[in-house]
């Protein structure tokens, strides 16, 4: 039995499916969340099915409510179960060592969710790189809270969007010591500057916190592998569907 998960960001709706019998998740595919060829549940059909893919029911976690109603009109268009991850998540409060549980984003609920039904650890931060760069801290078990920063794309996007002479740049992660060159300048400031900024809230983490582990995920966390490497990261890049996977896992133990 396959079961297909999405993960809908505010950049991009990651689509994948597990095989509940093998424990395999294997990749379909990743458009961009306004990309208007796939924001038609017919169109998400024509594209899974032209990979041979099938699947019994569907859970996702979305961050872009649009994408609610399309993910539902596929489930309907193939006959098929939905489940809202948001809506399907149990939450306890006595989790949550904060007020307004119920404003902390979808995708952060997932993360913890993987952190604490699957990983089971008690003291860790989670950074997500994203539209945004989050990163929260668990600490005996609770979770502590959130810092919320622009994320890498977006810095740049940001940056871009205001200069002129710019509109080529293509980002990435640069090994030289001072900026001799525009594009350097700008990964060496903006790319790796936005990794020093991860490091050093972590390491300001650290002092307020115990922290055992740091797990790092999303999108773009792939060009700092070395650098992750380096500091005893550990680098999941699908922990958000592992968090998803664990809910659904309670709905049908439940049901």
């Amino acid at each position: 039995m396959n079961v297909l998960l999405v993960d809908v960001g505010n950049s991009t709706v990651d689509f994948r499916v597990w095989n509940k019998k093998t424990n395999i998740m294997t990749k379909i595919f990743r458009p961009e969340t306004h990309e208007k060829e796939f924001k038609s549940s017919s169109r998400l059909k024509r594209k899974i099915l032209s990979k041979n893919i099938g699947f019994d029911e569907i859970i996702y976690c979305s961050v872009v409510p649009e994408w609610n109603d399309i993910i539902r009109a596929l489930g309907q268009s193939v006959g098929v179960k939905v489940y809202n991850f948001r809506n399907e998540l149990v939450i306890n409060n006595s989790d949550f060592n904060l007020e307004g549980v119920e404003n902390i984003g979808a995708d952060i609920l997932a993360n913890f969710s993987a952190v604490k039904l699957k990983h089971k650890l008690d003291n860790v931060a989670v950074i997500s790189m994203g539209t945004a760069t989050t990163i929260f801290v668990v600490q005996n078990k609770k979770f502590q809270g959130v810092s919320i920063s622009p994320g890498l794309e977006t810095s740049i996007d940001g940056l871009i969007s205001k200069a002129s002479l710019l509109k080529n740049f293509v980002y990435a992660k640069t090994n030289v010591d001072i900026g001799k060159t525009t594009n350097d300048a700008i990964n060496l400031g903006a790319c790796n500057g936005h990794f020093f900024m991860i490091k050093g809230l972590i390491e300001y983490f650290k002092t307020k916190f115990t922290i055992d582990k740091v797990i790092i995920t999303g999108g773009i966390a792939n060009i700092f592998e070395d650098d992750i490497f380096e500091l005893n990261y550990t680098l999941n890049e699908q922990l958000i569907f592992e968090g998803i996977i664990e809910v659904y896992k309670q709905i049908k133990k439940e049901g």
